[in-house]
This record gives structure tokens, sequence and C-alpha cells, in this order.
């Protein structure tokens, strides 16, 4: 049995390292920066790294009617990650969030909410809005007894009011448990679920192959977008990526692609310029817990 485990294991490829792969600094050292001529393979000089604009048009020529002819496509990003931490053990944990974008665009994913309310009128009103089903404290007792599913629904938002009462739900609904971080909770319900209809859904995925590695592939827009609007939509999401993990650490994203759905070309976008900078006082205080930690482990090895 254990010898076929490896064997699955030597044949299971990583989703960081399925088409287009995952860029690899020290494997491009010996490439040279800069390709001589305008028409090169990519492969034979180091990554290229463009602005959003000068890929949107590279994507544009590519969709122009005589190729691919698809000008509206969807706009995807596919973000790697660098998922460790301080802890060598522990990894930046999956995680699922809507992102409010200052473009919103038609992202054809059915999104079903739940609405947690207690005062009837508001109950219409976030149906009104949006939401699947709005429901009261009744209905918080038949989750907890099991008698109400919560899985048939992507996400979970709640008014104020019903904060207190839908506290011994956190353990039942995980990442969908409304709170004031993720924007789910809130007194403006209308404005909280048209949020969460028309954001953008942005999740990272550690790699189960390559623990310190993961993913992210939002949808950030549509070819037929602006140049601005797009810049500004994909600012928004790389500044939501990069909360989570500190700055201190070194850079969270590793590299990241703009992709047309469906396609397979793919260009290196700059994104440093929304990418947060550690302060002297985060580096230092860093720098005193890892001293800390070695002075630690220091001691153990004496007194054995």
């Amino acid at each position: 049995m254990e010898r076929i485990n490896i064997r699955r294991m030597k044949n299971l490829l990583s989703p960081s390292q399925q088409y287009p792969g995952r860029l690899v600094a020290d494997e491009e050292e010996a490439l040279p920066d800069k390709p001589a001529t305008n028409v090169y393979i990519m492969s034979s000089v180091k990554t290229q790294f463009f602005s959003v604009r000068d890929a949107l048009a590279m994507h544009r020529e590519l969709q122009c009617p005589e190729i691919y002819n698809r000008p509206n496509a969807p706009i995807k990003l596919r973000i790697e990650l660098n998922m460790s931490t301080e802890k060598s053990t522990k990894m930046i944990s999956n995680h699922d969030e809507i992102v409010p974008v200052p473009f919103p665009f038609k992202h054809q994913e059915k999104r079903t909410i739940l609405a947690f309310v207690n005062d009837l009128k508001l109950q219409e009103a976030a149906v009104e809005s949006g939401a699947e089903l709005s429901v009261g404290q009744d209905v918080v007792k038949k989750i907890i007894k099991g008698q109400f599913r919560t899985d048939d629904y992507d996400f979970c938002v709640a008014h104020t009011d019903m904060a207190p009462h839908i506290l011994p739900l956190r353990g039942l609904l995980r990442s969908k448990f409304p709170n004031k971080v993720n924007g789910g909770l809130g007194d403006d319900l209308p404005a909280i679920i048209d949020r969460f209809r028309n954001g953008v859904k942005l999740s990272i995925k550690g790699d189960p192959v390559y623990p310190i590695w993961g993913l992210a592939e939002p949808v950030v827009g549509r070819l037929s977008m602006s140049d601005d609007q797009l810049e500004e939509n994909i600012a928004a999401i790389v500044q939501a990526l990069c909360v989570h993990r500190s700055p201190a650490l070194g850079p969270f994203i590793n590299r990241c692609l703009m992709m047309t759905i469906p396609g397979e070309a793919h260009f290196a976008l700059d994104v440093k310029k929304w990418e947060p900078v550690a302060t002297e006082e985060e580096l230092e205080k860093m720098d005193a817990r890892r001293n800390k930690k070695k002075a630690k482990e220091g001691r153990r090895r004496q007194a054995k």
C-alpha cells in the first residue's frame, strides 16, 4: 500500500506546476534579461513583466476577429503565492472572500446568499436586494439542531441586530460566518448583499503537493472594459490579497499572470506598486521574534 501511495504522489502534478507552471527565479538566472528582438521564444529569456495596459493590448490583439474573436472575454489573474509564515510548520490558511471592486462587471456566477435578519421588513428588503432567503432567530435554532442546511448557500450575511444570535453558528458556518472582517455583517444589508453579488470572488488555495506554494485565480473584469477600469480592479484585488500575509516575511506574490477565459496565452504583470512594503518597525519586530526563538532553542540544546 505504501508503494502505491508513493507512486501516486510521484504521478501527482501540483496545481502550481500545471500550465503555465510556476516561476522559479533561480532557474532563469543564466538567461538574458531582455530579448534581442521583438520576436522571441519566451523560455529563452527571463520572464518579462508588463504593465496592465501593455498586457491588455496584447490580449486584445489575440482576441481580434481574425484570430480568437472574443472581444468581451473575461480577464483572469493567475497569482502564484508564497504560503510560508513565521512558523516553518504553519502555512497561510485557505480562504474565500468577496472583494468589492471599483468597476463591477457581469461575472456569470450564480451566487446564493442566506441573510440573517430579525426585522420582517428588513427580511423582505434583503430578498428584494438579491438574497435567496432571509431568516430570523427561529431558523438559527434549526441550523444548530441540523434541521436546516446551510451548505446550499454560497455566502451568509447578517444584520447587526442578529450578531449575538448567530454566534453559536460560528463553528458550523466557518468561513461563511458573517462578520465585520469579511464584510458580511452590518446595518446596510442591501449594500452588503450587492457587494456579495457583484464583487470579485477571491480564493486563496494552498498547493496539496508543495504546501509552501499557493494560488489565487480571480476574474477581475472583461476585455471590453477600459484599461483604467481594469487596472483599478486589479489594484483592489492585489491589495486585498496581500492583507493575508505580513510584508515582513517577504513578497506574498511570486508572480501574477494575466489570462483570458478561455485561452492559454498569458503575460506576467508588474504588480509591485500595489504590494505593501514592510516598515522598519515591522522588520525589527520580526527579527526580535526570530532572535528570541533562536535563543530559546539554544537554551534547550544546552539543557540536553
